[in-house]
């Protein structure tokens, strides 16, 4: 564990790694695990439904657009834009995928297994590319992770050492949803889908955290008040009669308890890569051409005995070539095992 922990740590300072768009768009859609396409369907719906309900049941017990100012309510309600984001995102390639392999793929699939020679016409017929609307999207959608991830770990944590000792609310349902229940849905999140954590992402969240904190500043100088009449958002942030315990909680939150939770995410998804890899997890892992081209596109192809997550899966018979599903930074090909997995072919396409 250590020196795999170690590798993929270093992997992690690159310029690439800045990106809101990984090479494998598809990271950001499927599961990590074997789940069928429906059920994982199911689930984004009902972690949204979930998440609009109790932000609703919010709103409304405090009946006050004020209840926005606070993080921990904020932070929620972007986690259920996330997931509104992931559930349409996810639907929308699944039809995409569908309907890409009912009118092409099949065709391709039939030729490139029979007659088609490398490079010819069939293998041009199984390219896909992500509209740019869903590929803008798929951006979103990260962002809204990485943002979500980190805030609201702090959120439980700041809540139940830093406000609750010096408020002492009484606890009630909702205050268990927003600061326990939080954290569990986003490492939830991060242990079942695909997508990616990068360490250098951790400057979205020190300009999200800037942002709040500027805010929290305005509010404060336009003679703003809380939902309990008080001149500021949070009681470490008032900067009248406390400003130095509110600048060194301001600088407390954006340089140590953002990049500490996002560095935390990022080992649950190396300790999720290592289970997913490891000779327990693997028969529990996603078979990726298996999932999207048999599983969402509806495809029947004899599986090859390589059960890998990112080994090929295609193959009609032994000696004879296999189906790939190779990722572009914009797109899918479907290739013979012949032909090199860059898809040169489609270069140009």
């Amino acid at each position: 564990m250590g020196a795999n922990w170690v590798q993929n740590f270093k992997k992690e300072f690159r310029v690439k790694k800045l990106h809101l768009f990984p090479s494998s768009p598809e990271l950001l859609l499927e599961p990590r695990w074997h789940v069928r396409p429906w059920v994982w369907v199911l689930y984004r719906l009902l972690a949204f439904l979930y998440t609009l309900a109790w932000c609703i049941h919010s709103g409304l017990l405090f009946g006050t657009p004020k209840w926005l100012i606070l993080l921990s309510h904020l932070t929620y309600c972007v986690l259920g834009l996330y997931y509104l984001t992931a559930l349409v995102n996810l639907i929308v390639a699944l039809v995409f995928i569908r309907r890409f392999c009912r009118r092409k793929v099949k065709g391709a699939y039939c030729r490139t297994l029979t007659s088609c020679p490398t490079g010819g016409s069939g293998e041009q017929w199984a390219l896909f590319r992500i509209p740019a609307p869903l590929a803008a999207a798929l951006r979103l959608q990260w962002l809204l992770l990485v943002l979500v991830g980190s805030f609201s770990l702090n959120v439980s944590i700041l809540y139940w050492t830093v406000n609750y000792p010096m408020s002492r609310h009484p606890i009630r349902p909702f205050s268990i949803n927003l600061h326990v229940v939080n954290s569990f849905q986003v490492l939830l999140e991060v242990f079942l889908s695909s997508s990616p954590v990068h360490l250098y992402h951790y400057i979205y969240l020190l300009a999200a955290g800037i942002l709040y904190l500027l805010f929290a500043i305005l509010f404060w100088l336009g003679g703003f008040t809380n939902m309990n009449g008080q001149p500021y958002v949070y009681r470490v942030l008032d900067f009248g009669e406390h400003p130095v315990m509110a600048a060194i909680s301001a600088l407390g939150f954006s340089l140590v308890g953002l990049p500490l939770f996002h560095f935390a995410l990022w080992t649950v998804q190396v300790l999720r890569e290592r289970l997913a890899r490891g000779p327990r997890g693997r028969r529990y892992a996603l078979r990726r051409e298996a999932w999207w081209w048999g599983g969402v596109g509806g495809l029947a192809p004899f599986l090859t005995s390589a059960m890998e997550s990112q080994a090929p899966v295609f193959a009609r018979g032994d000696g004879e070539p296999q189906v790939l599903l190779t990722a572009l930074p914009h797109g899918y090909c479907s290739v013979t095992s012949e032909s090199p997995p860059e898809c040169p072919s489609f270069a140009a396409a």
